[in-house]
């Protein structure tokens, strides 16, 4: 539940605050994705499962977030181009 609850948002936060690569971002989710299934691997079966699920939902959340944050960004900076090359018209 750490990873999922604190972990996984502390990385995207820091993501666009920083403005780190999103590759590197990505490749922290997945580190600590595999960590996650390392605590539950002794779990009884169906207990394993619903840890399991979370962590997937948890983690395609954290990617879906900076996946938006780039897309949004991208957008904005278009924008700004677009703006720019009008007002110089």
């Amino acid at each position: 539940m750490l990873i999922i609850e604190e972990v996984f948002p502390r990385i995207i936060e820091a993501h666009i605050r920083n403005r780190f690569q999103p590759e590197s971002t990505r490749a922290g989710l997945e580190r600590y994705r595999t960590m996650g299934y390392q605590a539950i691997r002794n779990l009884p079966e169906e207990e394993m499962q619903e840890n399991r699920d979370a962590l997937e939902k948890a983690f395609a959340d954290s990617i879906r977030k900076l996946e938006e944050f780039h897309s949004s960004e991208a957008c904005a900076r278009q924008d700004l181009v677009s703006q720019d090359s009008t007002d110089s018209s």
